[in-house]
């Protein structure tokens, strides 16, 4: 089990747009003697595709379809918890809690207190694993939470899953039965609903953080790499789990 969660990942980290191009310059360089047409292909492709994947308006056209299913959690829509997935975290005790999180765990946790505010009796449920940090991500977020005022009793953590699928699992006890929102990164959202509604569970889906431009700019930027990395991450998931079921 261990081991293909590690190969997924090394798998769906080499199919990202910038691994994949670099692996692109090094078959080109590796042939640049024995196959020349071959080698110079290859490096134009691997410019072509690092150009375009770093480019404002590819990288809003790749994104925006994952973004696009779910509108803003309606507050009027009474909930009985509120499910924050796990993202990514450093841990720098140097730093406050809040800036221990990644910025889309950040926007995701912003958006389970903005629900949980507007249900009182509702519990919040976190998760998240360590990777390779010393604290699970859980903790971390639980941490941020409290500093916010939120009662501890009213959180429950899950800091082992290691994927939204192991998330889902993990949390079917609890949520079986249940009327809750599932709070998330919008391009992400469309393959975490189905993870829950394969256990029988009925989400009501909470975007936090939709990335791209309803009008892009023309730059070529780091920014727009990772739109498309994202991107890119999706849709190989979005396959795999196609696959899976």
């Amino acid at each position: 089990m261990q081991l293909g969660f590690y190969l997924k990942k090394v798998i769906g980290m080499l199919l990202m747009p910038i691994p994949f191009t670099l692996l692109l310059l090094v078959a080109g360089l590796i042939l640049w003697q024995r196959a020349p047409k071959i080698s110079r292909g290859l490096i134009a492709v691997a410019g072509v595709l690092l150009a375009l994947t770093s480019w404002q308006p590819v990288s809003d056209g790749l994104i925006r379809p994952y973004e696009e299913d779910y509108p803003q959690f309606n507050l009027e829509q009474p909930v009985a918890a509120v499910v924050v997935l796990g993202g990514c975290h450093s841990t720098d005790k140097q730093m406050p809690p809040a800036a221990q999180l990644c910025s889309s765990s950040l926007f995701r946790l912003i958006e389970g207190l903005r629900i949980l505010q507007a249900n009182p009796q509702a519990k919040l449920m976190l998760s998240g694993y360590a990777s390779t940090d010393i604290r699970p991500h859980a903790e971390v977020m639980l941490e941020v939470a409290l500093s916010m005022g939120v009662a501890e009793d009213r959180i429950l953590i899950y800091s082992t899953p290691k994927d939204t699928q192991e998330e889902a699992e993990a949390m079917h006890a609890e949520l079986y039965g249940k009327s809750f929102a599932l709070v998330s990164d919008n391009s992400h959202l469309p393959r975490a609903m189905k993870f829950f509604e394969q256990q029988q569970l009925t989400p009501i889906a909470a975007p936090a953080l939709k990335m791209s431009a309803n009008k892009s700019d023309w730059r070529i930027n780091a920014n727009a790499a990772l739109k498309s990395e994202r991107a890119a991450y999706e849709f190989w998931g979005s396959l795999w789990q196609r696959l899976s079921f």
